[in-house]
């Protein structure tokens, strides 16, 4: 793991395409070490080198408190949509978690796609920000065979964690 600069973390998805009626994107890591077979993240029109290293933006937390304190509009932000937000270094960093503090302050909804077991943790803070706001997370699995499942997505929960 790196840690990496960043100009902006939260970004406006004002390009006409509303996917899950988001406004807002935030990825506070780069880079993914599932190792999924089918992931389009991988893909060299994002031109991420070294996609299997994650890297993670430098004072995310800081900078995501300051970003949500200037928004105008409030509105959902997506995590998960380059990288799973409950990857194994979130587990110690909680970048995430302090993003989802961020998320409740400043009164934005979010939503999480994760393949991770790791986001029953925050369910406390999801409930807090579901009082004012819009909380959507989704659970990817891909199939109810575990073994399967160790083949084509190698570093995340297993599908029957994630069906429990």
């Amino acid at each position: 793991m790196n840690y990496i600069k960043a100009k902006k973390i939260v970004q406006s998805t004002n390009t006409g395409q509303h996917w899950f009626n988001l406004d807002y994107n935030m990825n506070i890591y780069r880079g993914c070490d599932q190792g999924c077979i089918y992931c389009d993240s991988r893909s060299c029109c994002y031109q991420i080198t070294n996609f299997d290293e994650i890297k993670v933006k430098e004072a995310a937390d800081i900078m995501i408190d300051q970003e949500l304190s200037f928004k105008r509009k409030k509105g959902i932000i997506g995590l998960g949509g380059m990288n799973d937000p409950y990857n194994r270094f979130e587990k110690d960093l909680e970048y995430t978690k302090n993003a989802l503090k961020s998320i409740n302050k400043h009164q934005f909804g979010v939503h999480v796609i994760t393949k991770n077991t790791l986001v029953l943790r925050d369910i406390e803070l999801f409930k807090e920000i579901n009082k004012h706001s819009v909380v959507n997370v989704g659970i990817t699995i891909t199939t109810a065979a575990d073994s399967l499942q160790k083949t084509i997505e190698r570093n995340v929960s297993s599908s029957s964690e994630r069906f429990a």
